[in-house]
């Protein structure tokens, strides 16, 4: 069964990137070698304006989006994840002798965070 919208089912081999807390987005970067995350980069990057337009033309009035359109926001967001290790760490997924980002765990409950 497809995650994705018909339209980014060349991204379907990348769907495990669909995770909606950032916590889970930082743990799958730090997880995988440099050549996984740069292929998954690769494979998003020419489709960042289109994965936009569709999240755009996607929302329904309350806010809210179908499931394969949410699943496409998430991996824009796991997108935006594994940019700074692709632009500033490589070959490495975090800065070498840097602070752990595992260490870091957000409040993924907080009052103040966006309604996604």
């Amino acid at each position: 069964m497809s995650k994705l919208p018909p339209e980014f089912a060349a991204l379907e081999p990348f769907s495990d990137w669909c995770l909606p807390l950032e916590s889970q987005r930082n743990l799958r970067r730090v997880s995988l070698g440099f050549a996984e995350i740069n292929a998954f980069a690769e494979a998003m990057l020419p489709q960042v304006e289109a994965i936009c337009a569709h999240i755009d033309a996607h929302r329904a009035e309350d806010g809210s989006y179908d499931r394969e359109s949410l699943n496409l926001f998430h991996m824009l967001l796991s997108l935006a994840e594994v940019a700074p290790a692709i632009e500033s760490y490589d070959p490495e997924v975090e800065v070498v002798d840097g602070y752990d980002t595992r260490k870091f765990v957000p409040d993924e409950t907080h009052k103040l965070r966006p309604a996604i």
